[in-house]
């Protein structure tokens, strides 16, 4: 049965793939053929893009209605339009008249280059053309005297009348006028229209995410507007210096080509130098020496680079987010459909595509292809470069994230989840054993290269991976965790608790063993281990990380161990409140003074006055909680709230209805039904905190700020009454 799914699988790609090649083939093919209608269409959108924000800055600051305020607007597009192609125009007339000067300086620098490099078909070539040229624009005619013996030039001529001249002239003209006609009455519809046709589009594409559709389009219509009046600017300014500088350097024309170099511009990595190739051929032709050549030269390059590399990078940031191989290859497909338009046209369309994809889910695809955010997230990235032993690549990533967020942040929110990505792909089963061994060695050396750490001999705490090598990591960032807060410990993989080896491990020393879980079948392994280390070692507690949410419905009992964490965090905050309790124990040792001596525990005047406490506070128990009761080692949910008072050396306040962030869900408070936790700290005079007053109520009640003064007060006073007692060293 497995193997007919998979043939029905591989057989379903396949459709799926021949439907999206058929489906691409397809639209291309209309959009070539549909070239006459759909390029001034997306000319006008473009343009209406661009135009948008200055009809809504006429209505609003002049008041113009919609109609007038558009008409303004594409009268003063047409106008720029105009004075651009009139002066363009003007340029290239005069340099036609002024070109065949140039001929006896390019013959004699072509001639001193073909002396200095010897007989060249290639000089010889260019001579000819030369030649050719010269003598077309000489102005030569057949009333010209002949030489003797020089044939007769025969001219074959088909004399066209006025009729056939207007013709020829207004089939020339007719092309170019209609496709702006059409161009200018679209605009003027799409402006008129903008709202209506917002509308009907929310309504085409939207399927009813109407708020993430208009979000869509509000971001598609500011980055493509904001990219063009940018790149406007940008040209605009560009040509202007570049006609300037070819003036002071004396190239002919040079209005025309800073025209022309900001129309050029639009066409993507190319366009700039395309049309910086005639001026030089000019500055070639025009100094018989070659300093204008390389000034031309010198100024197109600094310029350029300038532009490219400083300017537009901090003004475009990220108005396009599209990347750059995205844009070249749009350019050559959008200029194979519809020629050089296509070229102008390539990045407009290309970025609005990218804003699509990343607002409607259906067009997603399109900012994975074409966006310039990483597809993958650093986890995935760092995982996929262990999961192939690239163990360089994986170290660049992570010394890129720790330089930029730090090394602790790198360890929870790249190598952890890293780390479960490879628990979901990589079974515990012996054919994925090289893949895990493959990532563990990849692992290692990121580690050892980003958070290194010498690892202690013997240490009271034993970190152990529960079932795979992937297990193993995972306890050996939560070693490296546990070294922040100056907590030693030590790891070992999980073959020191299978079956054949964990009669053999050492537990000299220790008193806390981790199993370190990423998966979420972990009962059988848990259970077993604690069966065996129990046998071996009765008084090592077994503790348990399980770091899948999938294990979230295990417990410490249903697992046979004496607690259970599901964070890393929760682990560090465990280990450091028993590291606390242990040192303040060991001071308690050795004080010969030992406060609240029985802490209350009978019908002595220290009970007497709790007591009191609990009566004046109208609640059922009050007691003293002291960080040296043994019993406060051994029951960490009850006693830990005691730990975060005496840690915090503030009042603690935790009501059923509104769990306290210190506290979470309390194991202790939920099973013995106490809906009021309250705690004030016993500080001794010398500054020492030995532990805390505590009231407990099983009926929901509250607990104001004035309750609270009053405790804290009560708190001061017995350790003023009861705090200074007398007794003998503890051994």
């Amino acid at each position: 049965m497995s193997d007919q799914q998979h043939d029905a699988g591989t057989a379903s790609a396949k459709i799926s793939v021949f439907q999206g090649v058929a489906t691409f083939a397809l639209i291309a093919s209309l959009l070539y053929l549909g070239a006459g209608i759909l390029v001034p269409l997306v000319l006008a959108t473009l343009l209406a893009f661009a135009l948008t924000p200055l009809v809504t800055s006429l209505n609003r600051r002049l008041h113009l209605p919609d109609p007038l305020a558009v008409i303004v607007a594409v009268a003063l597009a047409l106008a720029a339009l105009g004075f651009f192609a009139y002066v363009a125009g003007t340029q290239i007339v005069n340099l036609t008249q002024e070109l065949p000067g140039y001929q006896q300086i390019i013959l004699t620098k072509v001639a001193g280059l073909q002396a200095q490099f010897g007989e060249n078909t290639l000089f010889e070539q260019i001579n000819s053309v030369i030649s050719s040229v010269a003598e077309q624009t000489s102005g030569n005619d057949a009333d010209a005297p002949r030489r003797p013996g020089e044939p007769i030039p025969v001219t074959i001529s088909n004399q066209i009348g006025p009729v056939g001249i207007i013709g020829s002239v207004l089939g020339s003209i007719v092309g170019p006028v209609a496709t702006v006609a059409i161009v200018v009455v679209f605009l003027i519809f799409l402006l008129l229209g903008r709202g209506d046709l917002q509308e009907r589009f929310i309504r085409l594409v939207s399927a009813g995410r109407y708020s993430k559709t208009n979000i869509a389009i509000a971001d598609a219509s500011h980055r493509v507007g904001r990219y063009l009046l940018i790149q406007l600017g940008v040209n605009i300014t560009y040509g202007i210096i570049f006609g300037v500088g070819l003036w002071l350097i004396g190239v002919p024309s040079a209005v025309l080509w800073g025209l022309l170099i900001i129309l050029f511009r639009y066409i993507p990595f190319v366009g700039a130098l395309i049309i910086a190739v005639v001026p030089f051929l000019l500055a070639f032709a025009v100094d018989p020496g070659w300093n204008m050549l390389l000034l031309s030269v010198g100024l197109f390059l600094l310029l350029d680079l300038t532009t490219a590399n400083v300017i537009e990078p901090r003004l475009y940031g990220s108005s396009t987010g599209v990347s750059p191989i995205a844009i070249l290859l749009s350019a050559m497909f959008w200029a194979t459909l519809w020629g050089p338009v296509g070229l102008i046209l390539a990045t407009p369309m290309t970025v609005c595509l990218v804003v699509i994809g990343r607002h409607l889910p259906q067009f997603q695809f399109f900012e994975t292809l074409l966006g310039s955010e990483p597809v993958l997230t650093s986890a995935e990235r760092l995982y996929q470069r262990m999961m192939k032993g690239d163990a360089e690549g994986a170290i660049d990533i992570a010394e890129d994230y720790v330089e930029d967020h730090g090394a602790g942040r790198f360890l929870n929110e790249v190598m952890m989840p890293s780390l479960s990505l490879a628990h979901s792909e990589l079974s515990d089963r012996a054919e994925a054993l090289p893949q895990r061994r493959q990532l563990v060695q990849s692992f290692e050396a990121v580690i050892n290269e980003v958070a290194p750490i010498k690892w202690p001999e013997q240490s009271k705490l034993l970190l152990i991976g529960g079932r795979t090598e992937i297990d193993e990591c995972a306890a050996m960032l939560v070693a490296h965790r546990l070294a922040e807060e100056e907590l030693q410990c030590r790891v070992l993989p999980p073959l020191a608790i299978r079956q054949e080896a964990i009669g053999r491990l050492d537990t000299d020393g220790v008193e806390v063993i981790v199993l370190v879980f990423m998966g979420t079948d972990i009962r059988a392994q848990a259970r077993y281990v604690s069966r065996r280390l129990g046998r071996m070692a009765p008084d090592v507690r077994i503790l348990v990380c399980a770091l899948n949410e999938a294990s979230g419905g295990e417990t410490h009992e249903t697992l046979h161990v004496d607690a259970i964490f599901r964070t890393v965090e929760d682990v560090v905050e465990g280990a450091l409140l028993r590291d606390m309790r242990e040192q303040q124990v060991d001071r308690a040792r050795v004080h010969k003074r030992m406060p609240f001596l029985g802490a209350g525990r009978g019908n002595d005047e220290l009970g007497r006055a709790i007591q009191q406490i609990a009566d004046d506070f109208d609640i059922p128990v009050a007691a003293i909680n002291l960080l040296t009761d043994e019993r406060h080692l051994e029951d960490v949910d009850a006693y830990g709230l005691t730990s975060i008072v005496a840690e915090t050396r503030q009042p603690l306040v935790v009501l059923s209805g509104a769990p306290h962030p210190l506290v979470g869900e309390n194991a202790y408070l939920q099973t013995n039904g106490i809906d009021l936790y309250a705690g004030a700290p016993l500080i001794l005079p010398d500054g020492e905190c030995v532990g805390a007053l505590v009231l407990l109520d099983y009926d929901p009640r509250t607990f104001t700020d004035k309750d609270v003064a009053r405790l804290v007060a009560a708190a001061d006073d017995l350790v003023l009454r009861f705090g200074g007692q007398e007794a003998a060293t503890i051994p």
